[in-house]
């Protein structure tokens, strides 16, 4: 009782917290939001159990090498934010540079169109779910509403009214995981209390590194800000990319370590269906939570990924293709896939995608730093690329964000 009451009472102070104008009105806040929607996704759904199994009582461990991972690969990204986009729209990039960069915005927007599909295939498997429907085309029908109406706000009202649908939906998703967190804190204090807590034994094991690499995908999102030019300037875009990446990083660890003494309960189900299994034990609130927090994490991904790819196509046709025409264009590519594709079947290629648009923005981070005499930073960079390469080559993806 007491654990559930606290969970409600923590999810109902940060949801309104974070609704406040003071708040949600906030430029920077908005700017921080799209990129840690991505960012958060379905991760910290799927990320205990997967990890769990992988490394045991040292989950934590693998989580904490892939947000430094990605900070890193992010490192890449603001620098081609700052020095590499000047001269690509004052026309003095040169011809490998520019090329490796279209290549690179081609790569990715394969990879949003599907994983805008994937996040609301997810969102309608859960939002049907407790009505007992698990039928593909109703999904399907349902994910073309979805799709539809975020065209038709993007149309309408542009960038700004599809971001501030954005912004409350990663806040509603915020206040849910602050809820859970302070129930798994109250239940962990307790068990610290009584004695009670059991462990599983920790490992690392050489042959679990190519779902290691893959995870990689999870912490995908903090390159949106790449393609926000045309709401923020490049301070604003490499500022708010930090900070969004250092407050998921933060999010990511605290649920981790919340659940740690969560992590020997044996569960039969996978991915959500497991993370289901193993908060049953601590209150009747902490699964319900986890099934909200599902929809709220999938709606605001998918949102967070249209406004990134809305901006990327402003981009890849140099501006010929507004962002408004951009949204109703993604929604019939999404919708086009949702019914002639099973998105399933997509979600490796499409994390593979990620990664090698990583490797490509490495590549011209490296060779940017070259041409500024920047060695450390060049080295960095490449070395960086060489491991996007490797995700690319040998990533086994489990969850495709």
């Amino acid at each position: 009782m007491i654990i559930g009451a606290t969970a409600i009472l923590a999810t109902l102070a940060a949801g309104i917290f974070l609704m406040l104008p003071q708040v949600a009105g906030r430029v920077r806040w908005r700017a921080i939001a799209t990129p840690l929607a991505s960012i958060i996704g379905s991760g910290f759904l799927v990320t205990v159990p997967i990890l769990r199994e992988m490394a045991g009582a040292w989950a934590i461990m693998p989580m904490a090498g892939l947000l430094v991972l990605a900070y890193l690969i992010g490192g890449a990204i603001r620098h081609n934010i700052r020095h590499v986009e000047p001269i690509f729209e004052d026309g003095s990039a040169p011809l490998g540079l520019s090329s490796l960069e279209r290549l690179s915005h081609l790569v990715l927007a394969f990879a949003y169109f599907v994983s805008v599909t994937y996040y609301l295939v997810l969102f309608a498997s859960f939002g049907l779910k407790p009505f007992g429907i698990v039928d593909e085309t109703a999904v399907k029908i349902v994910v073309t509403i979805c799709l539809a109406l975020i065209a038709g706000v993007g149309f309408t009202r542009g960038f700004s009214a599809v971001e501030r649908v954005e912004v409350y939906t990663v806040s509603l998703k915020l206040a849910i995981i602050a809820g859970l967190i302070a129930g798994l804190a109250v239940f962990g204090l307790g068990e610290l209390a009584t004695g009670t807590i059991t462990t599983i034994p920790g490992h690392l094991e050489t042959k679990n590194v190519p779902v290691f690499l893959g995870l990689l995908i999870v912490v995908q999102g903090f390159e949106t800000s790449r393609f926000l030019g045309n709401a923020y300037d490049t301070q604003m875009r490499i500022s708010t990319m930090k900070q969004a990446q250092i407050l998921a990083g933060i999010i990511y660890l605290a649920f981790f370590f919340a659940m740690i003494p969560l992590l020997a309960i044996d569960v039969t189900g996978a991915g959500i269906a497991a993370i289901v299994d193993m908060l049953k034990p601590v209150s009747i609130v902490l699964p319900a939570l986890i099934m909200i927090g599902a929809l709220a994490s999938q709606s605001s991904a998918a949102i967070a990924d249209t406004l990134g790819a809305g901006g990327l196509l402003h981009d890849i046709t140099g501006g010929r293709v507004r962002v408004n025409y951009a949204y109703p264009l993604i929604a019939v590519i999404a919708a086009l896939i949702t019914w002639e594709t099973n998105i399933y079947s997509l979600i490796t290629l499409a994390s593979r995608c990620f990664a090698l648009f990583y490797a490509l923005q490495c590549l011209i981070a490296s060779l940017s730093a070259i041409r500024r005499h920047e060695i450390r930073g060049a080295v960095l960079y490449a070395l960086l690329g060489v491991i996007c390469a490797a995700v690319v080559a040998f990533g086994a993806p489990v969850e495709g964000e």
